[in-house]
């Protein structure tokens, strides 16, 4: 009798044993499995972030510097979105008296003052620069200038910038700006600036346009902004009646 009882006990605890090995085996497995699972899911996620074809400088708002992002330079009181597409943004910007985020500039860009205006330019370190523009100076920078600004004085600066989405020229080696548009004033491996006065009773000539061009033309103060695309001709429509317009030849 001891022994049968002796023996049920051994089963007893073979079987508790038994049962307790397959127990750790199984959360062993599970385990594994799901280790193995997070890792495809890791490695998966990696490929995706990888695959994002449209993730550029551009996009992230990144400024070189790990982890530092900025804003974007017009997304801010007193500036206007006026035209898009996918060559270029147009906006119509007004420095407010007022301290504006750092911003940094991920688009070559160009433009022109039409209003004399003061600012202070403050370096990514702190250093301030009053600064003074006169109406009718135009400009052409390349991207990756970060900065803030402050508007100051009485009169409010105000200017048309034009954003360059496009990373390169299509045709940096392209010097010859089209005939009967104005005098070329600027040039840049990106774009041809050329401005023209109005003469009094003088009308427009017809013109054929070379390239896609935005052509910005002032009556008074006020700007009018068309977009031209390449192989116009046309009889200066897109500046009749300006008192004085400055064409943004795209190269």
């Amino acid at each position: 009798m001891n022994k049968k009882k002796n023996f049920q006990l051994i089963a007893l605890a073979i079987g508790l044993f038994f049962n307790s090995a397959v127990l750790m085996v199984s959360r062993f497995v599970r385990m594994r499995r799901s280790i193995g699972a997070m890792r495809i899911l890791a490695v998966f996620a990696t490929l995706l972030l990888l695959a994002q074809p449209g993730q550029t400088l551009a996009q992230s708002g990144q400024s070189g510097q790990a982890g530092q992002t900025y804003p974007q330079p017009f997304d801010r009181d007193g500036a206007t979105k006026v035209f898009e597409n996918d060559r270029v943004i147009v906006w119509d910007v007004s420095w407010l008296p007022i301290a504006y985020p750092t911003h940094r500039h991920l688009y070559d860009y160009a433009g022109v003052y039409y209003t004399n205006g003061d600012r202070v330019v403050v370096s990514e370190q702190g250093q301030r620069s009053p600064t003074h523009s006169t109406a009718w100076d135009h400009f052409f920078y390349r991207r990756g200038v970060t900065h803030s600004e402050e508007g100051v004085g009485t009169d409010t600066l105000r200017a048309i910038f034009l954003e360059l989405k496009e990373p390169a020229p299509l045709n940096a080696s392209d010097t010859t700006a089209s005939a009967g548009l104005g005098k070329k004033v600027r040039q840049s491996n990106r774009l041809i600036i050329l401005e023209e006065i109005a003469e009094q009773g003088k009308q427009p000539s017809a013109h054929r346009h070379e390239r896609d061009a935005v052509v910005v033309a002032f009556t008074g103060k006020k700007p009018k902004i068309t977009f031209v695309p390449k192989g116009t001709v046309d009889q200066g429509r897109e500046n009749a009646g300006a008192e004085r317009t400055y064409v943004f030849e795209l190269k």
